[in-house]
Parts: structure tokens; C-alpha cells; sequence
């Protein structure tokens, strides 16, 4: 009969240790998925950002150009059809972020122009204009508040994707 009893405080004891190590596991599984999933999404709003600037980029006819403005380009009045027109890069970084909102955490967007010999990009500095050849550069980051590096004593995760696109028109 005493054999039982202590029987059953050792499984109790086991288990007392082994629970909390399982739940962090767990945890740190969904932590995980939060990464991947973040990551992808900021990925894709920095192809569909960078998508956007070059097609809107300057060549002439185009009705609401976006980022730093050529010379060929007529730049229209900001109005409700083109509410952030060249030299404005807030379209760009309106598209990035509507994309990237399931990312979930702070998100912030970098966009620059350069050109091929020249390829000094850093942040949203530019070194050129939106004229067809410029290379547009988008940089998506979110910071993720995961429980996981909230308990090793960390606040946030960053996350982030970047596009490359040529103007070609």
C-alpha cells in the first residue's frame, strides 16, 4: 500500500517538471509559425510594393507617377484619383503596408532609386530619379512580439523581405 502512495507522488513530481518544458516547446512551436508566416508576408508586400513603383514609375502618360520625379514626367495636383503624386513615395509605402498587415507589429518600409552603376542604396535615400532604366529598391521590417523572446528577456523579433525591380517603362 505505501509503495502506491509514493507511486503516485513520483508521477506527480515527473510531471511537475516535465509540464512546464512542454508548454514552452509548444509555444515556442506557434512562435515559430508566427516567424514564417510574418516573414512571408513581408516578403510579398515588398514584391507587390516594389511591383507597384515600377509600374508607376515616370515615363510620360502616366497618370500618377510615384517617387522622386524625372524631368519628361508631368506631375499632377495631389486630388482624391492620385492622392500622393512624384516626388511622394507614401503610395509605395501605403501599398507595403496593407500587405504586410498580417504581419501583425510594428511595420516600417524603406523605398530608394538607383541606378545599375551606381548601386549605393541605403534606406530611402536616392540616388536617382523614377525615369524607365532607375532600379527601385523596397525594404519591408516588421518587429514581432513573440512570447518566447519576451521570456528569454528580448522585447521583439525582426523580420524582413526586400524587392528589386528595374523600371523598364
Amino acid at each position: 500500500m505505501s509503495t502506491e502512495r509514493h507511486e503516485g507522488g513520483r508521477a506527480l513530481v515527473e510531471f511537475a517538471l516535465i509540464l512546464p518544458v512542454s508548454l514552452l516547446l509548444l509555444v515556442a512551436l506557434f512562435d515559430m509559425g508566427r516567424v514564417v508566416w510574418a516573414s512571408d508576408a513581408v516578403s510579398n508586400a515588398a514584391a507587390v510594393a516594389a511591383r507597384f513603383a515600377a509600374v508607376r514609375g515616370g515615363s510620360p502618360g502616366q497618370a500618377c507617377p510615384v517617387g522622386p520625379a524625372n524631368e519628361t514626367v508631368a506631375i499632377p495636383q495631389a486630388s482624391a484619383s492620385c492622392p500622393y503624386p512624384s516626388p511622394s513615395k507614401q503610395a509605395i509605402i501605403l501599398a507595403a503596408r496593407a500587405r504586410a498587415s498580417t504581419a501583425a507589429g510594428t511595420i516600417s518600409v524603406d523605398v530608394c532609386y538607383f541606378r545599375e552603376e551606381d548601386p549605393v542604396c541605403s534606406g530611402s535615400t536616392d540616388t536617382t530619379t523614377n525615369a524607365p532604366g532607375a532600379i527601385v529598391k523596397v525594404t519591408v521590417r516588421a518587429n514581432l512580439g513573440l512570447v518566447v523572446t519576451a521570456l528569454l528577456g528580448d522585447r521583439s523579433f525582426q523580420v524582413s523581405g526586400t524587392s528589386t525591380l528595374v523600371i523598364n517603362y
